[in-house]
């Protein structure tokens, strides 16, 4: 428990077949004729399951499920299951839009994170999705227990952040070789005891990790290493499920999360420009923006988590999901309940860790149900305002997708520090899908885009 304990006062540093139609670019814009569904994620294996998932009868909410799953496998630094998250989901069809909250909070004695992510997939599948729960999981089951390759964005994170893990030996086990050096990107790695957690979830479903045996072995095994989340923390965990901040966007609506979660500094961003992003105006806008949001959050000095990872998914028929998840700091607590492979969260604090930062966002139409844009970003504050960046070029500037998230990134936190990626610094890492012309009845004119700053994909479905 001493990272738990550390965490409280440190403040952050900033397999499955293609179908034929599938495009799996991560350098372009993706787009086809034809288009059926996409799914673009942090992770490329990830992104694979979360559209065959869609191929097989599902649609873009059990693809995102499906994805997040995965991600829970390949990216456990960001988006492992003892975290949480917040999501966007609409169905054009019904014209409802909802935000899913399962933030990862605190337990009811502090220090630790109730988990929040399963509760919140089984949330949105339930209320958006098409095909049964624990289909959903079973592509991230197999990778645990079969093994896989350790992808590029896991292997950074193991290299920054390994001195975190060296205090537990079931971290050290799964992500160091046989020298004690942290994983690099190729190497095999198995997960057998997350494996056999998500075993558990596909086998249970939902009540099996809150309230079952699985629930009662998270909780005696937090307790076993001093985080003090009981089974009550679990079995009282609630999913929040409202509607979206609602802010008029040219003739469309902005859709945002809601405090605590960082939606709020987009619509904000969104007003503040004015036909100009460039980096000067873009440092401009967040130096007006970040003062006030550094004292509504009690941060302080302190910079909001920037570890995240995100997934955004859209099909045909105007079902779409943008979501962030998060551990409240990289690698949570560094911890893991013994003998589930759940990696533990800290709870969130006045010194940056948390979640404060997460803004997925969409665009669409309350009247007719048509969907226009979806996005979410990983990297604090300066990837929530990269979102309105990018939104403002293809929206009101008519850029092509591709060309709005390559645009350079500025960044003032307000407090007498700027930067900019001309040395190479990366601000904000998004994953958004745009359809000009609105889906679903303009399906074809979707382009979805992951952000060469980092590592994911994007991939589409078409027809046959």
């Amino acid at each position: 428990m001493r990272r738990l304990a550390a965490l409280a006062g440190i403040a952050i540093l900033p397999l499955l077949t293609a179908c034929e139609n599938t495009r799996s670019i991560a350098s372009d814009a993706t787009q086809i004729d034809g288009f059926r569904a996409g799914v673009v994620a942090d992770d490329p294996r990830a992104a694979l399951i979360g559209r065959t998932v869609i191929a097989n009868g599902g649609n873009a909410a059990d693809g995102a499920v499906a994805a997040y799953f995965a991600m829970s496998v390949l990216m456990p630094s960001a988006a492992g299951l003892g975290g949480g998250g917040v999501c966007i989901a609409h169905d054009a069809e019904e014209k409802r839009t909802d935000v899913i909250d399962f933030l990862p909070r605190a337990a009811a004695a502090g220090q630790v994170a109730v988990p929040g992510n399963v509760r919140g997939m089984a949330a949105l599948n339930a209320r958006y999705g098409n095909l049964p729960f624990a289909g959903l999981v079973g592509p991230a089951e197999n990778l645990a227990l079969s093994g896989s390759t350790v992808p590029k964005a896991l292997a950074r994170d193991l290299q920054e952040f390994d001195y975190t893990l060296r205090e537990d030996p079931a971290l050290a086990a799964v992500f160091h070789d046989l020298n004690g050096a942290p994983l690099k990107e190729g190497d095999n790695f198995r997960q057998p005891e997350l494996g056999a957690s998500l075993g558990q979830v596909r086998a249970l479903g939902v009540n099996g990790f809150y309230s079952g045996l699985l629930g009662q072995k998270i909780a005696d095994g937090a307790q076993a290493i001093g985080a003090p989340l009981t089974i009550d923390d679990l079995r009282n965990h609630k999913v929040q499920i409202y509607a979206p901040v609602d802010t008029p966007f040219l003739d469309l609506s902005l859709w945002t999360t809601s405090a605590p979660s960082g939606g709020s500094l987009v619509a904000q961003a969104m007003g503040q420009f004015s036909g100009d992003n460039s980096p000067g105006a873009q440092a401009n806008v967040s130096r007006q923006l970040m003062p006030a949001r550094a004292q509504q959050e009690g941060l302080g000095g302190a910079t909001e988590n920037p570890s995240a990872a995100t997934v955004v998914a859209v099909d045909s028929d105007g079902v779409a999901v943008a979501c962030a998840f998060t551990m409240n700091a990289p690698f949570g607590a560094a911890r893991t309940a013994p003998g589930t492979g759940i990696i533990l969260a800290p709870a969130p604090n006045d010194q940056g860790i948390g979640f404060s930062a997460l803004a997925p966002v969409m665009v669409g139409s309350k009247f007719n149900g048509q969907l226009y844009f979806a996005s979410a970003a990983a990297g604090g504050a300066p990837g929530a305002l990269a979102q309105a960046l990018v939104l403002d070029a293809v929206m009101r500037r008519a850029l092509p997708l591709d060309q709005a998230m390559q645009l350079p990134r500025a960044f003032d936190d307000g407090a007498g520090q700027s930067y900019d990626e001309a040395g190479g610094l990366s601000l904000g890492r998004l994953n958004s899908i745009f359809c000009s012309r609105g889906t679903p009845s303009s399906p074809d004119t979707c382009q979805l885009r992951n952000d060469y700053r980092g590592n994911g994909l994007a991939t589409i479905l078409g027809e046959d």
